[in-house]
């Protein structure tokens, strides 16, 4: 048999092998995060490298295909500072040095505004948007802006993915004290947009990111052709609902 150094707790070794094994799965999760994060973001900066290339070398048709170039570049850089923010703004929420401000929210005003804040989009992609009836009562305990900016995000994803059809519908989950946001998107042809964008990919991931700080979940629920086409949020009712 072999000895044992007396007083050592074995289960308790146990638990923190656990423990670190969990911590470098997160730790190698948030490394491929940050790979793919760096890679979104040489998109828009190496389109504005080639733009300004194009400039310097004097190779515009006219002036006004080179103030054409200028302003492209400038949509890039302004891409480039609001993935940015994005991005710091997560890393925050992560480390807790920002607190997402969770409180009720009436969720119909919610989804109604993010159905303005969308609606152009669809009407230049020749999207049909459509959501359904909420009850004007139902509320969900969360923070409402940045809802707000997650739910728009997986909207433009579908959008970017060639979505002609996008459908936001909510279901009461009063036995679970719950409600969910169901989000649907018939497949469609992604078009190249004229300035480079987050792929849809990593907009799902960014959303995947932002729902637990938000209180809630985010479930891919479409068919393995197309997983992205049914997406599930599953958010809190506020205890005085429950």
């Amino acid at each position: 048999a072999m000895d044992y150094p007396q007083g050592k707790d074995f289960t308790d070794l146990a638990t923190l092998q656990l423990a670190y094994d969990r911590l470098l799965h997160q730790a190698q999760h948030r490394a491929a995060f940050l790979g793919t994060a760096s890679h979104e973001l040489r998109s828009p900066i190496n389109q504005i490298i080639s733009l300004h290339q194009l400039i310097l070398e004097d190779l515009c048709e006219d002036p006004a295909e080179e103030r054409e170039f200028v302003a492209q570049a400038n949509q890039a850089i302004q891409t480039v500072l609001k993935n940015l923010d994005l991005l710091i703004t997560l890393s925050k929420l992560d480390i807790g040095t920002l607190q997402p401000q969770l409180q009720p929210t009436l969720l119909e005003p919610l989804l109604i505004r993010v159905q303005r804040l969308v609606q152009m989009q669809c009407i230049n992609r020749h999207c049909r948007f459509s959501l359904g009836p909420v009850e004007a009562s139902l509320s969900i305990q969360t923070d409402a802006a940045w809802l707000e900016q997650v739910l728009v995000m997986l909207v433009e994803a579908a959008l970017a993915q060639g979505s002609p059809q996008i459908s936001l519908t909510v279901a009461d989950d009063a036995a679970a004290s719950a409600v969910v946001i169901h989000l649907g998107a018939n497949p469609g042809e992604a078009q190249t947009p004229a300035v480079a964008a987050l792929s849809p990919e990593f907009r799902y991931q960014l959303a995947a990111r932002l729902m637990p700080h938000l209180n809630g979940t985010l479930e891919q629920l479409g068919p393995s052709t197309n997983p992205t086409g049914h997406l599930s949020l599953r958010l809190p009712r506020p205890a005085a609902q429950s």
